[in-house]
C-alpha cells in the first residue's frame, strides 16, 4: 500500500505528460480478487493527495482536452491523415476518449470512489449535479451508444473496431454516429 501511495502521489505532484496519462489509466482501478480494505485506503489516499494539490486538476482536464475532435468546422468527420490507418475515423481517440477523460475528471472532482465505468460515472454526476442531469445522462447514452457501434465495427471486420472505414458505413449509420457527437 505505501508503494502504491508513493507511486501515485509522485503522479499527482510530477504532473509531466507520462505521470497524467498514467493516473488517468490508474484511477479506473477496480477490486476483482483481494483485500477491499487496500482499495478502500488507496482511494481515500488519492482523493486527499488530489485535494491537497489542486493543480492536479489542471493538468486533468489539459489532458483531458488532448483529444481530437470527431468532426470539422462543417460537421463532417475527421479522418487520420496519416500512417496505417490514413482515411479512417478513429472512434476511440475521437468519441469514447474525450467522454471517458470528462466523466473521469468530473467524477474525481466530487471525491466519488469505486465507479471505473464511465456510463455509471455520468449517472452519479446527474445525481449529484441535477441542474447538469439531462447533459450527463446524455453523455451516458452516446458512451454506450459509441461502444455499441465500436463493437459492432469490430466484429464485422475482426478486428479492434477502432478505425472506421466511413465508405462502409450507410447513410443512416452515419448519422446516427455524429448524432452522439453532441455531448462531445
Amino acid at each position: 500500500l505505501e508503494e502504491w501511495k508513493n507511486l501515485v502521489h509522485h503522479w499527482i505532484t510530477n504532473t509531466g505528460k507520462d505521470e497524467v496519462l498514467l493516473s488517468f489509466i490508474f484511477f479506473d482501478y477496480s477490486l476483482s480478487y483481494g483485500d477491499s480494505e487496500l482499495v478502500n485506503k488507496l482511494s481515500d489516499f488519492i482523493l486527499e493527495d488530489i485535494k491537497s494539490h489542486p493543480v492536479f486538476y489542471l493538468h486533468l482536464v489539459s489532458g483531458a482536452l488532448q483529444s481530437p475532435s470527431p468532426t470539422g468546422f462543417f460537421r463532417q468527420f475527421l479522418l487520420e491523415q496519416d500512417g496505417a490507418n490514413k482515411d479512417f475515423f478513429d472512434i476511440k481517440r475521437r468519441a469514447l476518449m474525450p467522454l471517458s477523460d470528462a466523466a473521469r475528471v468530473l467524477i474525481l472532482s466530487h471525491a466519488v470512489k469505486s465507479i471505473s465505468n464511465t456510463p455509471e460515472r455520468f449517472e452519479k454526476l446527474a445525481e449529484l449535479e441535477p441542474q447538469n442531469k439531462e447533459l450527463y445522462l446524455s453523455c451516458a447514452y452516446s458512451y454506450k451508444a459509441l461502444l455499441k457501434f465500436r463493437t459492432k465495427q469490430g466484429l464485422l471486420h475482426h478486428d479492434s473496431g477502432q478505425y472506421i472505414a466511413l465508405e462502409h458505413l450507410t447513410k443512416v449509420e452515419k448519422i446516427k454516429l455524429k448524432s452522439t457527437f453532441k455531448t462531445i
